[in-house]
């Protein structure tokens, strides 16, 4: 079942070389903008000999950006396979008690992805001018829906650890490399809203929320679950 899932996605690249432009009722768009991620499931406080941490990342906000097709079934319903390359994980601000030293964590786990989403997207639309005539540029919004298979390319935790130990100031920055504690895949479901400005070319504003559904923790030494959770605000163009 997940085989079959992920060659479906690959098989979207494919459709912005294979399908022409000049195709009736299709557009070709590029959009960027930033996204608000967070890390969700069971973070408990775990406690290992006299080590205690406990860990509830907040939201870390990175780019997010990439290119997308919209082919329209109908004036007000289409479908939009994208690519895109997205950021996730979490800031994480949180005590660690080391022999009843509380130290404290500031840090960001940064996860990249290349993500491949299927949208379908229902909005008003503005007829298209039919020469002579002209008609002034117009608003349109819409609803979309839809689901993502996403590949993790990264995953790295970047942070500070600071306190007292035994009256002295401790302050220790470190960085490492954490993408063997994460699957590779995940998979997404989307929902969103926006509106477009423009005629034949058009303006975009998006606003999404990406949700996985598929556990991504692969550490072999917890049995946490752990989801991505990103808000995306997306601007862009569409041809």
């Amino acid at each position: 079942m997940t085989s079959n899932i992920k060659r479906f996605f690959f098989l979207i690249p494919l459709l912005f070389f294979v399908v022409p432009a000049s195709s009736q009722g299709l557009q070709y768009g590029l959009h960027i903008g930033k996204s608000y991620a967070h890390m969700y499931g069971s973070f408990v406080t775990t406690a290992v000999d006299d080590v205690t941490v406990s860990l509830s990342p907040g939201l870390v906000s990175r780019f997010t950006g990439g290119g997308y097709m919209r082919y329209y079934v109908t004036p007000s319903f289409s479908i939009q396979p994208e690519i895109n390359f997205s950021t996730r994980g979490g800031r994480i601000k949180e005590n660690v008690d080391i022999r009843d030293r509380e130290l404290r964590i500031d840090g960001n786990l940064m996860m990249h992805y290349i993500e491949l989403p299927l949208l379908f997207r229902l909005g008003t639309w503005i007829p298209f001018p039919e020469p002579p005539r002209y008609e002034p540029s117009g608003y349109t919004y819409h609803l979309l829906a839809g689901v993502a298979f996403s590949y993790n390319t990264s995953a790295r935790f970047n942070g500070n650890l600071r306190g007292d130990v035994f009256g002295a100031d401790f302050d220790e920055r470190f960085s490492g490399n954490i993408r063997d504690q994460f699957r590779n895949t995940d998979l997404n479901v989307i929902v969103g809203a926006g509106f477009e400005y423009g005629r034949v070319t058009r303006f975009t504003v998006d606003l999404r929320y990406v949700l996985s559904i598929l556990d991504i923790n692969d550490n072999p030494d917890s049995d946490r679950e752990l989801y991505n959770g990103t808000i995306s605000a997306m601007f862009g163009i569409l041809f």
